[in-house]
């Protein structure tokens, strides 16, 4: 049998920073997507779709995505199993909870461990459904699985693996090994992972499409058939058409702001590709005073091919030794107290003077800085 594992959809995000009709346009390119998963299972034949929490972002479901939603499951026809996570809770209001689903859809809704067995299959999914923004209990952790089905044994679950002290369902691996189950379709962390021990694999499909610098890369479902043998075989298909990225371009020692302004053009170039690519791009290294582009407006220069760029200054203004002699600011105190062991004999000495002077002017201007490794 076949099914595609999916979560941390997030549907209708409120997108604050992209303004009222900016918001509504990413939210109308979420349902996009939403349609595409679809069609992914429809074209790759799969028996089944797991949804393992998080679908929506909060309980509030716009009438264009709930209308859309129903419209898919019931056009699927095949066993739609969702987990509801703690952003999409099953909840009085909640979309799973008010509205009559077809009858291809099947929800879990408590917060211990259910099942349900589709014969016709030999699969048995289980799983359980946050009932809150929380749930501090782990639903494995004491539960027997009793099922009539002797076939195939998936869990659906929207979990933090392996962090005893979590809010959102703590379920130890090991308890995952211990019920039998042949694969866990799992969400919440929203960078794929795998997890396998024997005859058990887990996975966290990760996001589909990215939202924001804390979701990087491409986005994609999972794609998993699973044999008699009980073992599965999967196979991550990239869904999303926006990228976020991070980059870091070093500018130490550069000393003319037409140059770095050049760096930047060919790294961002470099960062181009047929995504929407959205980029954070951060400029790190000494530099002498005054010798910075003007940032904004290169990043308004170059949004043209982009989603968004931004370019963050962590960078170290480092004046000559005779203007830090004679600066009365904090600046110059620091300066002096590290000149002795500046201008020491001992080279050792002089490369972490150096290292602590970057680092102290750093924080004084209240940026952070990292030399990779370099004294």
């Amino acid at each position: 049998m076949k099914f595609l594992h999916t979560a941390d959809l997030h549907l209708d995000s409120a997108f604050c920073g992209d303004g009222v009709f900016g918001a509504e346009a990413r939210r109308e390119r979420q349902r996009e997507l939403l349609k595409k998963i679809f069609r992914i299972a429809e074209d790759e034949a799969c028996d089944m779709i797991l949804i393992a929490g998080d679908m929506f972002d909060t309980s509030f479901v716009t009438p264009e995505t709930r209308k859309l939603c129903l419209s898919l499951f019931e056009e699927f026809k095949k066993p739609i199993i969702i987990a509801p996570g703690n952003h999409d809770a099953y909840t009085d209001g909640s979309f799973y909870k008010s509205v009559v689903m077809p009858e291809n859809v099947y929800i879990f809704t408590a917060p211990e461990l259910q099942y349900f067995d589709f014969p016709e299959l030999s699969v048995t999914v289980a799983g359980y459904g946050f009932t809150a923004p929380s749930l501090p209990s782990d639903p494995l952790g004491v539960a027997a699985l009793t099922r009539e089905n002797q076939g195939i044994c998936i869990l659906c679950a929207h979990t933090e693996l392996d962090n005893p002290t979590s809010k959102y369902a703590p379920v130890m691996s090991s308890d995952i090994i211990r019920h039998g189950f042949d694969y866990a379709a799992l969400g919440h962390v929203h960078s794929p992972k795998e997890y396998g021990d024997g005859d058990t694999v887990a996975r966290y499909c990760g996001f589909p499409e990215g939202r924001s610098f804390d979701e990087l890369g491409d986005g994609g479902v999972l794609i998993v058939s699973i044999e008699a043998d009980g073992k599965p075989v999967i196979n991550r298909l990239v869904t999303s058409e926006i990228k976020y990225l991070r980059a870091e371009l070093d500018v130490d020692g550069v000393g003319d702001a037409e140059e770095i302004e050049a760096r930047i053009d060919e790294k961002l170039i470099s960062l181009r590709s047929d995504a929407l690519v959205a980029v954070r791009l951060e400029l790190s290294g000494v530099v002498p005073p005054d010798t910075l582009p003007d940032l904004a407006r290169i990043e308004k220069k170059e949004r043209e091919g982009f989603l968004l760029v931004e370019i963050e200054d962590s960078t170290v203004c480092i004046p000559d030794k005779s203007f830090l002699e004679k600066d009365p600011s904090l600046r110059g105190e620091f300066y002096r107290s590290l000149k002795a062991s500046l201008y020491s004999d001992d080279p050792k000495e002089r490369g972490l003077a150096l290292k602590a002077l970057k680092i102290g002017l750093a924080a004084i201007e209240g940026k952070s800085f990292s030399d990779g490794g370099r004294s």
